[in-house]
């Protein structure tokens, strides 16, 4: 086995470079995959091993009686991987050993690699059933993989649910115990658990039809025929692409038929319901998902004007406008922005979906749980606040402002429209929608959108 080519040592790479507070996953993955034929097998070895973490050192700990500490790191990270697939994937357990014995000894050394392979045959031995019922099996015993189904262990691996709530739900989804605490005691812990489950889903991949070019019957089609397996979402114009693949490398995509876009995201756009005569405003464009539905949902004829505060990331909505063939979008500098009069209180309508601490995307965004901390939050809020009130000096009378974030805490969706009305007395509340994300079904992120409008005839 070669650690350039082989997708598991490329998966190790990825592991041993990761550092959550750089925010690194991505660029990682491109920079240690580029040369793997199997890249669908890094990206789910990586991913799923980062979004089972805490489960996953839990469970070392538990079989190998040491602290995660106390292991050699590089012989931890072969053992990491290899548990993530001998409890999330159907692979051979004996092919998925022998890979993480024979790495160990190449990136660490072969005392080491013993002790991987004697840590790796127990958690195989300890596995019960890959695909126990968890109406039926004990809870203690299994990890739920779906809302059905869990693997089950013929030891105790997580504490008792119905007497600690937190602590259970926290080492079964990897997810930080302070989040858990606040889920709970916003939604209840039903809500949390479906919250939990769409959080540690591998989340499917759906294309938003350019209705400028094409319509989903059409573009269903024509993916068919570049063989590509989709299908209809119900009750949307979207598509759910079955089997991905390199979707940037599709005809249809060059010549800008369709964007990949979540159906939660998809959403926020209609709940805005823009005119063709409207003159609209996105504050945080960038990469452009939603500025070129914006123009799409518009017939091309809305008078848009994007822009965002990171200037490089204009490069790509750039890229996206010419791809889509969109003709009525300006891009403008943020800051140059702010300083043009000449645009105050001219909008119809200002969208800005604010930067957020992504609790509704955890399934893409696997390292935020272990970036995100409680005190963040204060700040997030303030910077989503202050964008609020920057909106507002570009909306007219009677215009409204599209509020939305992919965040599912309250402190970051209506208690931010909350204070800004109290701030704001010229606008008012018209309605919103909080989408909690979902595995169940056509799979789907958690988002918040709320629609304010500006008083006709204010005087303060």
């Amino acid at each position: 086995m070669s650690v350039e080519n082989n997708y598991r040592s490329a998966a190790w790479q990825v592991l041993t470079h990761f550092r959550p507070e750089k925010q690194n996953l991505a660029e990682l993955i491109v920079q240690f995959g580029d040369d793997i034929q199997n890249r669908a097998g890094l990206v789910d070895i990586a991913l799923g091993t980062i979004r089972n973490l805490t489960f996953i050192d839990n469970l070392i700990e538990k079989i190998s009686a040491r602290k995660i500490k106390r292991i050699n790191t590089s012989a931890l990270n072969c053992i990491r991987i290899a548990a993530y697939e001998l409890v999330f994937t159907n692979q051979a357990d004996y092919a998925i050993v022998n890979e993480a014995v024979e790495l160990s000894c190449e990136t660490a050394s072969k005392k080491a690699a013993g002790f991987v392979n004697a840590v790796l045959r127990n958690i195989c031995r300890a596995i019960k059933n890959k695909s126990a019922e968890l109406k039926t099996a004990p809870p203690e015993k299994t990890l739920p993989l779906n809302p059905q189904t869990g693997c089950e262990f013929n030891m105790e691996i997580l504490p008792d649910a119905k007497k600690f709530r937190i602590e259970y739900l926290n080492l079964a989804f990897s997810l930080p115990i302070w989040l858990v605490e606040q889920l709970l005691a916003q939604l209840g812990y039903e809500k949390t658990l479906q919250i939990c489950f769409a959080s540690n889903r591998k989340p499917s991949v759906y294309a938003r039809p350019n209705k400028l070019k094409t319509t989903a019957d059409k573009l269903r089609e024509i993916l068919q025929a570049e063989n590509i397996d989709c299908q209809l979402v119900e009750q949307s114009d979207m598509l759910k692409i079955n089997n991905p693949g390199s979707l940037a490398e599709l005809d249809a995509f060059k010549q800008g038929l369709f964007v990949i876009q979540d159906l939660t995201a998809s959403s926020v756009v209609p709940f805005l319901n823009p005119q063709t005569s409207w003159k609209i405003f996105d504050l945080c464009a960038a990469p452009g998902t939603k500025t070129t539905q914006l123009a799409e949902s518009t017939c091309d004829k809305a008078a848009i004007i994007a822009s965002d505060i990171d200037a490089a990331r204009l490069t790509k909505l750039a890229e996206n406008i010419n791809r889509l063939g969109i003709t009525s979008i300006e891009t403008r500098d943020y800051k140059t922005l702010l300083e043009d009069q000449a645009c105050f209180s001219t909008a119809d309508a200002v969208i800005v979906d604010v930067p957020c601490s992504n609790t509704g995307v955890l399934a893409k965004r696997v390292e935020v749980r272990y970036r995100l901390t409680r005190n963040m939050l204060d700040s997030i809020e303030r910077v989503q606040l202050g964008i609020l009130k920057s909106a507002a000096n570009f909306v007219k009378p009677g215009g409204k402002i599209c509020y939305s974030t992919c965040s599912i805490l309250n402190q970051e969706n209506r208690n931010i429209v909350d204070i800004f009305l109290k701030d704001e007395p010229g606008f008012i509340f018209e309605r919103e929608k909080l989408t909690l994300p979902s595995a169940e079904n056509f799979d789907h992120d958690g988002g918040y959108t709320a629609i304010i409008i500006r008083r006709d005839g204010f005087i303060p």
